[in-house]
């Protein structure tokens, strides 16, 4: 690292379920110590189709996440704070202008992140969180969109982002409460098409690959197979959820009231509306892949776009090597 004392930084990702926040302190020996982590449920992708416009409601909630985030991270001590903004921003016409907007109402450069690179992001997080000496499989089941990523080490072989995400499957095919069995089989079917035309499982399966999760959707089934009462990123971050542990909890979110669900412990009720379309998604990656488990990381999209962000600065940050 070429400063001479610790140096705190930020990011902001705005995406289209939830605004995140992660603001970290990284030291002199590059060690991180995460100083601050929040988010917002704004549901920017509310409604949204590809050339279609952002829900006027959704842009003030996902402004006025960004603008409070970016106070928050420079009331920590940020000198730094980077935004990126993902697949709402990027289907939607007006989508580019409301991110100049958020960025010049926030002072945070904010930049538009493409599928293929938000899939890039993904799986340089987890490759540095969870080292993988074999074939690995990166999946990170968004509001909007599902990135997947093949690769060996740092190397990546493949990757892709496929329309494939919680809050429009949730819209498109699971309006029920709790879905019926027909609207469940439909939204399979649609999944099951989307993962075949995308190419990247297929050869996940031809390698033999593990599989590997980020984002929202899998830290939510890592705490629930947890039993967590409370939110805890360090048991999350490399629990093996087990496919029939998952087929469990498929079982038990497509049978249970949003309402309900709402109220389940270390569950963001924000995200228990549309967390039985993001076990879907990853439930289906698996039996495509022929995987019988998935190692979740609480590391995602932010910490790699923080990281490089850092690196930029000359700040080298190893977010796999954490500080007391």
């Amino acid at each position: 690292m070429s400063a001479e004392r610790a140096r705190t930084a930020a990011v902001i990702d705005v995406g289209s379920n939830s605004v995140l926040l992660l603001t970290v302190e990284v030291d002199v020996q590059g060690s991180v110590r995460t100083r601050d982590a929040a988010l917002a449920t704004t549901r920017l992708g509310r409604g949204l189709h590809d050339g279609g416009a952002l829900d006027p409601a959704a842009r003030a909630e996902t402004r006025a996440a960004v603008l409070d985030f970016a106070a928050r991270a420079r009331a920590a001590g940020a000198t730094d704070v980077w935004g990126l903004a993902t697949a709402a921003a990027r289907r939607a016409r007006d989508g580019a202008a409301f991110v100049g907007e958020l960025a010049a109402a926030s002072g945070v450069p904010i930049a538009i992140v493409s599928g293929e690179e938000e899939a890039r992001l993904a799986y340089a997080a987890v490759a540095a969180a969870l080292p993988a000496t074999s074939a690995l499989l990166v999946v990170d089941v968004g509001g909007g969109t599902t990135e997947l990523t093949l690769g060996r080490g740092e190397a990546i072989v493949a990757a892709g982002s496929v329309p494939l995400g919680g809050l429009g499957l949730t819209e498109t095919y699971l309006a029920g409460d709790p879905p019926s069995a027909v609207e469940v089989a439909r939204a399979t079917a649609a999944v099951d098409a989307a993962l075949a035309a995308s190419g990247v499982v297929d050869a996940a399966r031809a390698a033999g690959a593990a599989v590997a999760a980020s984002g929202g959707t899998a830290t939510a089934l890592a705490a629930l197979d947890l039993g967590l009462v409370r939110w805890d990123p360090r048991r999350v971050h490399g629990h093996g959820l087990s496919a029939a542990a998952l087929a469990a909890l498929r079982r038990r979110l497509e049978t249970t009231p949003a309402a309900v669900r709402a109220t389940w412990p270390a569950l963001d009720p924000g995200r228990a509306g549309i967390l039985p379309a993001g076990a879907l998604v990853l439930a289906r990656v698996l039996a495509a892949v022929g995987a019988d488990a998935v190692s979740v990381s609480e590391h995602g999209v932010r910490h790699a776009y923080l990281r490089r962000r850092l690196a930029d600065a000359g700040v080298a940050a190893d977010f796999g090597r954490r500080s007391a």
